[in-house]
């Protein structure tokens, strides 16, 4: 594996996630600039996101440009009951250390979206929202970022519950972005007998 791959799982929670979930702010160590961007959200929440909404660690310079934790994307996928209900747009300025991991992008933009997925029944259910499929209304593609992504895919054995942040890159400048729509495919069983639908389509508006 890769070492300055290895690196970035550690790095990613701590230097992306701020803002998308509450789960998220606890894994960060608290700033003065988190403490005063939250005195003053109240004056101006355009200027908290644009002027504090920073975030420095060995990956780089991380900056937040818009956050939406008010999303409302809930399906009922057979046995499985989905959610998506935050997304967070940000820029990275990429440490120079860790261009290799980036294909030598000096900067990329970070799509996170906090999922929810519950299995309803004792049978065990396989669904991988965490290898997601992200088209933008700039002409991109990408597939979800399995080694920065959490761990909200795979086998439900039973009535699991799991949350997480999946994470996509993609090369357009946050304020270049307006849809996004994210294409996930449908659960299905230990027989491999599909659950529910194919495929599942959501358009998410991204503009500040």
């Amino acid at each position: 594996m890769n070492m300055k791959r290895f690196g970035l799982l550690v790095a990613v929670p701590l230097a992306l996630l701020v803002g998308c979930g509450e789960a998220d702010e606890l894994k960060t160590t608290s700033t003065d600039t988190e403490e005063v961007a939250e005195a003053e959200a109240s004056a101006s929440e355009e200027t908290t996101v644009e002027e504090t909404d920073v975030q420095e660690s060995e990956l780089g310079t991380n900056k937040v440009y818009m956050k939406n934790k008010a999303l409302t994307i809930t399906e009922t996928m057979g046995p499985i009951q989905f959610a998506i209900d935050k997304v967070q747009t940000s820029r990275l300025t990429v440490a120079e250390a860790y261009s290799d991991s980036f294909d030598g992008q000096e900067e990329v933009t970070v799509v996170a979206m906090n999922m929810i997925v519950e299995n309803t029944v004792d049978e065990t259910m396989s669904f991988h929202p965490n290898q997601a499929t992200l088209v933008t209304n700039t002409g991109e593609q990408v597939s979800s970022d399995l080694w920065f992504s959490d761990d909200v895919g795979g086998e439900f054995m039973g009535k699991v519950k799991k949350e997480g942040n999946v994470l996509f890159f993609v090369k357009a400048k946050p304020e270049e972005l307006t849809d996004l729509k994210v294409v996930i495919d449908g659960p299905f069983n230990e027989n491999f007998d599909k659950m529910a639908e194919d495929r599942y389509e959501y358009t998410i508006n991204v503009t500040k």
